[in-house]
């Protein structure tokens, strides 16, 4: 299927490019500046040479280069164009996501990170390239890997210097990431959105269950939402994950990591995710790979 996505050029927008090559046809993906200079023709030009069967957007809820709503209406007359949005759960979007609805902007609006009250027609989770996973040994009690801007800091910090949180900050190929992963036996996770105000469900999450790692989650996460209370553990604070991180035995560690992956495997892989998300625009599920 022919899919053209338009998105800033953050990491978390190629990670959910990848996420679609890894089982479809490569898409083609175009890049803009939402700091920059507003450039909607390049956008349109690209989806009238692409003409794809669908197109993804991929976009913040501010800045000088952000389309106008006007661009979002003629893309639509070239295919069905998506939403997907990996902030719904924080208040601030819900604006922005009510404007695009009453303007009749897009034909699916879609809160990729489990955020159940926005104002979407769909909700889901973070579709996950499962390539860079691999079945490692597990050399490492608890990590962290990403970026630790916002509240994560302080959290992944004091983890760091007291219960010997091996942390990989968020630099270099995904890969690596995806590999360091893998070889974890716990994977500490920090739910907070954006802006810090609330908390939603992580790619971290579901990149666990690849990596057939337990996930350590705060109890202010919605996880229990989405997955059975025997995939994760949860922590209230520093002080408890820190507790845990030292104490929980290695075999219930290891059955928690097993039961997350299998659920991420039975309903959570990227094929299943954008299938049901192209369903809402009427096409049909694409067939399980086995």
């Amino acid at each position: 299927m022919k899919a053209l996505f338009i998105t800033t050029p953050t990491v978390d927008c190629a990670n959910h490019v990848r996420a679609w090559n890894s089982f479809e046809e490569k898409a083609h993906h175009f890049v803009f500046d939402h700091n920059g200079l507003r450039n909607d023709w390049m956008a349109v030009e690209a989806a009238q040479q692409v003409k794809p069967e669908v197109i993804f957007y991929i976009g913040p809820n501010a800045g000088t280069g952000v389309p106008k709503t006007s661009t979002f209406k003629d893309l639509r007359k070239i295919a069905p164009l998506i939403n997907l949005c990996s902030d719904a759960a924080d208040k601030p979007w819900h604006k922005t996501l009510s404007l695009y609805r009453s303007r009749e902007c897009f034909d699916l609006q879609v809160a990729i990170d489990g955020a159940k009250d926005a104002p979407v027609d769909f909700t889901t989770l973070t579709p996950v390239d499962p390539r860079p996973f691999g079945d490692q040994k597990k050399v490492v009690r608890c990590g962290f890997s990403g970026n630790l801007g916002g509240k994560r800091y302080a959290i992944v910090k004091s983890l760091e210097w007291f219960a010997g949180l091996f942390v990989r900050e968020g630099t270099g190929p995904y890969e690596d990431h995806a590999q360091f992963m893998s070889q974890c036996e716990l994977i500490l996770n920090v739910s907070f959105t954006g802006t810090g105000r609330t908390h939603h469900i992580k790619g971290r999450v579901l990149e666990a269950g690849w990596a057939g790692a337990a996930l350590l989650e705060p109890k202010e996460s919605p996880i229990g939402e989405w997955f059975p209370e025997d995939c994760y553990f949860t922590y209230r604070d520093p002080v408890d994950a820190a507790r845990l991180i030292k104490n929980l035995p290695y075999h219930e560690v290891i059955a928690r990591g097993r039961r997350l992956s299998e659920e991420v495997r039975r309903n959570y892989t990227p094929q299943k995710i954008y299938g049901q998300i192209l369903e809402h625009v009427g096409y049909p599920q694409p067939v399980q790979a086995a």
